[in-house]
């Protein structure tokens, strides 16, 4: 079988990726992505909340902390939406395509989106859904891959191997590591065989993709790893805590 039948099979990895969030098995959620996302957060005490490409939807038991009035996800893989049900049957979840949303018109207050807005290569109609069904001066939250770690070019040098940006040296020079200023399909493929297509680009084309979509960009960070990661793994702290692995944008629709 080729390898693009295995691209993107959110289904067959459903249950492994729970398991693995719930019981905080994944270092780049636990110690670098969530605690963005938390701390960009704004109030959403008796808001309307949809999670957007909500995969098997840990991150509701984070949001219902903050008194929001109803939380509903949406997600293309049937699988993880039967396990999103099954496991906070507090929320409403259902199986849809973020490009093409079954919601009326000005229908949340808050959107809050994780590392999914990046699997989709159209934006320009992805934030055009989210315009819509969102509230005037409503709120969307969502996290992407930062292209410093996602559009690297793999360089191999003395039995190992770095993740560089750059360029060649000297005046005759014209070879350019990796791909930090376009908005490129990246293939990524994991040490549990799954393979995720994503198309990654840099802050500057979601400022000007949000803009062009009658947003206003309320907050940005970069990803740096917690210290709590230090006790967990030094090595992957030491990385994670200087080079970002992600980016969040904290953006508001405009009346």
């Amino acid at each position: 079988m080729s390898l693009n039948n295995h691209i993107n099979d959110y289904d067959e990895f459903a249950e492994k990726r729970h398991y693995e969030v719930i019981n905080g098995m994944k270092k780049s959620l636990r110690f670098v992505e969530k605690p963005m996302m938390i701390s960009m957060l704004p109030n959403l005490e008796g808001k309307r909340v949809l999670m957007l490409g909500c995969g098997t939807a840990e991150e509701s038991e984070i949001l219902s902390k903050y008194n929001p009035k109803k939380i509903i996800g949406i997600d293309i893989s049937p699988k993880s939406i039967m396990i999103a049900k099954k496991s906070y049957p507090n929320c409403e979840f259902l199986v849809g395509n973020m490009l093409e949303l079954p919601f009326q018109e000005n229908e949340f207050d808050f959107i809050f989106s994780s590392l999914a807005i990046s699997h989709v290569e159209d934006k320009d109609k992805v934030f055009r859904e989210l315009y819509r069904v969102l509230e005037s001066e409503g709120e969307l939250l969502f996290s992407v891959g930062h292209p410093m770690r996602f559009a690297t070019e793999k360089i191999a040098c003395n039995d190992t191997y770095y993740h560089v940006i750059g360029f060649e040296g000297g005046s005759n020079g014209n070879h350019v590591l990796g791909n930090y200023m376009s908005h490129t399909k990246q293939i990524n493929c994991f040490n549990d065989n799954e393979v995720l297509e994503e198309f990654i680009a840099p802050p500057s084309y979601f400022f000007e993709t949000l803009l062009n979509n009658h947003f206003t960009v309320v907050n940005f960070k970069e990803s740096r790893c917690i210290d709590e990661c230090k006790e967990v793994d030094e090595a992957y702290y030491n990385k994670f805590h200087e080079i970002p692995q992600f980016m969040a944008f904290l953006a508001k629709k405009e009346r």
